[in-house]
């Protein structure tokens, strides 16, 4: 008995960090990232060590049982199909990789699925100039900079920067600069077709050494931007967060069958993690996410329905 619960509480300390408050301390957001992967491999373990040392049957199940629990987590199955919401919604994200992404190749995107709102993080003016020859007419775009110089951010004119394309078929929308506090350009978008729904364009900092603090101040910030907000509401950008961080669960809901993982984009598509979203919720639900391939950039492309 005590040596299943020794290999549980090991496998819970390194597969569980939430339970001891540490999942926003490094290295635990980068590793929580691959917690599946981390569960599968404890399982593996588990297995190879009963099978060479069979003393060490109970501590190997107790660990195997943690893993097992991981893997069964059901935050990452599609929830229950959701009512429909008060407007319908079509918005793509496409994190361009510091104005890298080929523009064409975005404006065929565009042109082919119709999105009402384009969310671009890491693209500024430079990049908006290129694009812009190459869109099809009739869309508005407003780029936000980043709102605090003096803070740690990239020396690129794409790269700390958000833009947001909007659509004719949303009319009359305002699209204003957000949540100042954030490192990035983050943008609000409310009014016109979207009615009493409000969406922000957010980019969070990755939680890489040095950044992990602000990286979690940076989701609280999205997380009371929602709060504030009352109603419905639609997060989207590159977040770098996935679903195993428990963080994202007060940003709204994403969870449809939604393809391969978004970064990076030249891994293979089964490999690597779902870090850019469009979520929803007070209201409004996102029914169908697709992944698209996006040439030039390190991220794919998401696109998402929403009502």
């Amino acid at each position: 008995m005590l040596g299943a619960a020794a290999g549980a509480g090991a496998a819970t300390a390194l597969l569980v960090p939430e339970t001891v408050g540490r999942e926003r301390s490094f290295p635990w957001p980068a590793l929580l990232a691959a917690r599946p992967a981390l569960a599968g491999g404890v399982g593996v373990a588990a297995g190879a060590l009963t099978a060479v040392h069979p003393r060490a049957r109970p501590a190997a199940l107790g660990a195997a049982a943690v893993a097992g629990a991981v893997l069964a987590d059901p935050r990452r199955r599609s929830g229950r199909r959701p009512a429909p919401g008060p407007v319908r919604l079509t918005v793509l994200v496409a994190n361009v990789w510091q104005g890298r992404a080929d523009p064409a190749a975005l404006a065929a995107i565009v042109r082919t699925h119709r999105p009402d709102l384009v969310v671009l993080p890491e693209a500024g003016k430079p990049f908006l100039a290129r694009l812009e020859a190459e869109l099809p007419a009739g869309h508005r775009a407003v780029t936000a900079p980043p709102p605090r110089p003096d803070r740690h951010v990239p020396d690129d004119p794409d790269g700390p920067w958000t833009t947001v394309l909007t659509a004719g078929s949303l009319g009359a929308v305002d699209v204003a600069p957000a949540v100042t506090e954030a490192s990035y350009g983050w943008l609000e978008v409310r009014g016109g077709a979207l009615g009493d729904v409000r969406v922000l364009a957010a980019h969070p900092v990755a939680p890489v050494p040095g950044l992990t603090g602000r990286w979690a101040a940076e989701l609280d910030l999205a997380a009371a931007w929602r709060a504030a907000a009352g109603g419905p509401t639609v997060i989207a950008g590159d977040l770098n967060t996935t679903v195993e961080h428990r963080a994202i669960a007060a940003l709204g809901d994403g969870r449809t069958p939604g393809g391969p993982p978004t970064w990076p984009a030249h891994w293979p598509r089964r490999l690597g993690f779902r870090i850019d979203h469009v979520l929803a919720g007070g209201g409004i639900a996102v029914h169908r996410t697709r992944v698209l391939d996006l040439p030039g950039s390190d991220h794919r492309a998401v696109l998402a329905d929403l009502g």
